[in-house]
Parts: C-alpha cells; sequence; structure tokens
C-alpha cells in the first residue's frame, strides 16, 4: 500500500481513501487505542489518523478552522 506523492487535493484526498480501506494490523491497534485513550469512536480516531499520514506525506500543513 505505498501512498502516492504529491502535494495536490487530489493526491492527497486519494491516500486518504487509500488509507481508510486498507488499514493494517498495526494501524487497526494504533486506532483503537487512540480512540480509547481520546473518547471517539474507532471510526472518527481511523480518520483522523488518515489525514495526519496522507498530509505528513505530502508535507502540508493542517490547516486549523478559525473560531
Amino acid at each position: 500500500m505505498p501512498l502516492k506523492q504529491g502535494k495536490s487535493q487530489k493526491v492527497i484526498s486519494a491516500n486518504i481513501h487509500e488509507l481508510m480501506n486498507a488499514p493494517g494490523k498495526t494501524r487497526a491497534k494504533a486506532v483503537k487505542t487512540l480512540a480509547e485513550k481520546s473518547g471517539i469512536t474507532t471510526k472518527e480516531a481511523q480518520r483522523r489518523q488518515a489525514v495526519a499520514i496522507a498530509l505528513s506525506t505530502a508535507k502540508t500543513p493542517l490547516k486549523k478552522p478559525k473560531k
């Protein structure tokens, strides 16, 4: 499951989609731990982790929403 390289929105979205559909054993365990520690569902933890990995691969900082 190699992720695509690139900074475009299309590549980042493709990487997130790939990570959401194919969690490995190690990632599944990490998602479960993250969900328990954060008090969120495993699906939400998996989504957050996929976004973080995809943005890290693209080396694009996450833009925080304005309050």
